[in-house]
């Protein structure tokens, strides 16, 4: 699992404790809401195998974390932030781009 992978997770799971050290217990059903949203982001990036599909999905995060402010979206667009920097470096590390100043 690639460095910035491991960093989205973390951020994820700080989110979550975020929210639930804010608003206590009975934050639990947003708190399973995101983890399963979390696992469905998982299960869906496992199964796409090309670079760009990936980057569509997580740069699609972004605008879903910010619609669903009042959710506790907003906790976690840093994950969804190292997510798309995950798949873009994935992309780069792939040889699909020229890096700059080459």
């Amino acid at each position: 699992m690639p460095a910035l992978v491991k960093l989205s997770v973390a951020l994820f799971v700080a989110g979550e404790v975020f929210i639930l050290a804010a608003v206590g217990v009975e934050s639990w059903p947003v708190l399973v809401g995101w983890a399963v949203a979390a696992l469905l982001v998982a299960g869906v990036t496992r199964l796409v195998r090309r670079p760009a599909p990936r980057i569509i999905l997580a740069a699609l995060l972004l605008p879903a974390c910010i619609i669903t402010t009042f959710e506790g979206g907003l906790f976690f667009v840093p994950a969804a932030t190292a997510l798309l920097l995950a798949a873009v470096m994935d992309l780069r590390h792939r040889g699909h781009v020229v890096p700059l100043g080459s």
